[in-house]
C-alpha cells in the first residue's frame, strides 16, 4: 500500500513538473512517465487520462492550500499576522505557482475546464475560514458586515500579490510582511468605525430628547 501511494505521488509530482514546464497541450502521458521513471502503462494504472491527471493534481494542490490556511489561522500571533499567513497560503501561493511557469494562461484555462469544482470548493472553504477568524476575534460586526470586511481583506491579498508580481518578488516572507501592514491599517480602521457607531447613536438619542 505504501509503495502504491508513493508511486501515485511520484506520478503527480512528475505531472506537475511537466505541465509547468511544457504546458498541458504539449505534455503527453509518455512525458509524465519518463519524468516519474515509470512505464507509460503504469501511469494508466492510476489515471485514465491526462485530463484526470491534471484535475487530480489541481485537487491535491487545493487540499494542501486549505490545510495551510487552517494551520496559519491556528498559529500563535496577532490576528493580522495569522490572516496574512492564511492569505499567503492561498492567494500568495497560487500567484507564485503561476509566476513560475510561462504557461500560466493555459493552466488557468485548463483549471476552468477541468478543475473548476476543486477551486470553487477551495474558495468557499477559504472564505468561511476567514469569516470564522473574524467572528472569533469579534471583528466586523454581524455576518453581513464580516462578509464585506472579508471581501476587502481578500482584495488586499490579491492587490499585494499583484504588486509582488510586478516587482518580480517571490519571497513569501516579504508578501506576508507587506500584507500584514495593510491588514493592520484595514482592521484598525474597521474597529474604529465600529466603535464610533454606538457613540453616534447615543449622541443622536441625546439630541432628540
Amino acid at each position: 500500500m505504501a509503495k502504491t501511494s508513493e508511486r501515485r505521488a511520484a506520478i503527480l509530482a512528475a505531472a506537475h513538473t511537466c505541465f509547468w514546464r511544457n504546458g498541458i497541450r504539449r505534455t503527453a502521458i509518455e512525458d509524465v512517465a519518463r519524468e516519474a521513471g515509470v512505464a507509460k502503462g503504469t501511469v494508466y494504472l492510476y489515471f485514465a487520462s491526462k485530463e484526470e491527471l491534471f484535475s487530480t493534481l489541481a485537487s491535491e494542490l487545493c487540499d494542501a492550500s486549505l490545510n495551510a490556511v487552517h494551520a496559519a489561522l491556528a498559529a500563535r500571533g496577532s490576528l493580522t499576522r495569522r490572516l496574512a499567513g492564511a492569505l499567503d497560503a492561498k492567494i500568495g501561493h497560487f500567484h507564485r505557482l503561476l509566476a513560475g511557469t510561462p504557461h500560466a494562461a493555459e493552466l488557468l484555462e485548463s483549471t476552468a475546464a477541468m478543475a473548476e469544482r476543486s477551486f470553487k470548493e477551495l474558495d468557499a472553504a477559504f472564505h468561511h475560514a476567514i469569516d470564522r477568524a473574524l467572528a472569533d476575534a469579534k471583528i466586523g460586526g454581524d455576518a453581513r458586515a464580516r462578509a464585506e470586511l472579508r471581501d476587502v481583506i481578500l482584495a488586499a491579498g490579491y492587490g499585494t500579490a499583484r504588486q509582488a508580481e510586478l516587482r518580480n518578488e517571490t519571497s513569501p516572507e516579504v508578501y506576508r510582511a507587506r500584507l500584514q501592514l495593510h491588514l493592520d491599517l484595514l482592521l484598525g480602521s474597521a474597529e474604529r468605525a465600529r466603535a464610533a457607531k454606538p457613540r453616534a447613536a447615543r449622541a443622536r438619542s441625546r439630541a432628540a430628547r
